[in-house]
């Protein structure tokens, strides 16, 4: 049905992004094809695709979509209920609490001098304790009102709940490329003082689609070189 083209060899995040892509609509119960494109080979069939030759782009019939971030929102709009889950979360926050750590991450990752190390590692650890302490809150349907009793340390799997969400989707590529990268060439983990981060990740490796759409690290180099 719907067709995401991903690339090889390439100095970008194509891998976040095919990775993201590929488990939407995965979890979406839709058939996909993927094709996977050498940009040192490009064919005049892609040109004529995708003028302007932007990649990653997705091809839904005629229809072709380049807009990275509008790309699981499509499926999300047209895959929807009865036939395909939906997969919005209802809580506004749980599309924000992750949205500094890869802006965080890439400044770290490409600073211009090592003086400005500590400061840039500073920037994606508060990044990562924002993501934390949203994971480790209570949502408010968590919540007892009736109970005088602190409710705690949320034990949710998930940002929304104990059930998958976009959120989710966007935000477990981008970590693991967080986790990949940073080992490699900072000697950066991210720290256990982050048990919601940790719990989260634990979670949504174990989901068949990450396991199975998850690039390797070798993966993730080779798209870093």
């Amino acid at each position: 049905m719907a067709k995401p083209v991903s690339t090889k060899n390439t100095k970008n995040n194509y891998p976040v992004i095919s990775q993201r892509l590929f488990m939407v609509l995965w979890v979406k119960g839709v058939t996909f094809n993927v094709t996977t494109i050498d940009t040192k080979r490009w064919t005049e069939r892609v040109q004529k695709l995708c003028p302007g030759g932007q990649l990653p782009f997705l091809l839904y019939g005629t229809e072709v979509h380049t807009d990275t971030n509008k790309m699981e929102e499509f499926p999300e709009a047209v895959l929807c209920p009865p036939r395909y889950p939906k997969l919005a979360a209802l809580n506004p926050e749980s599309n924000t609490a992750r949205l500094d750590i890869f802006a965080k991450f890439s400044a770290y990752i490409k600073k211009s001098s090592p003086a400005l190390n500590d400061n840039l590692e500073k920037g994606l650890l508060e990044a990562l304790q924002v993501l934390d302490n949203y994971l480790t809150s209570p949502l408010p349907e968590e919540v007892d009102e009736t109970s005088a009793e602190d409710e705690g340390i949320s034990q949710r799997k998930f940002l929304n709940g104990n059930e998958r969400t976009l959120a989710d989707l966007n935000l477990l590529p981008k970590l693991h490329i967080v986790q990949v990268v940073c080992k490699k060439y900072q000697g950066f983990t991210i720290p256990e003082a982050f048990p919601g981060v940790h719990r989260h990740l634990s979670n949504a490796y174990a989901w068949e689609e990450s396991a199975s759409t998850c690039p390797g690290g070798e993966e993730i180099k080779l798209a870093l070189k």
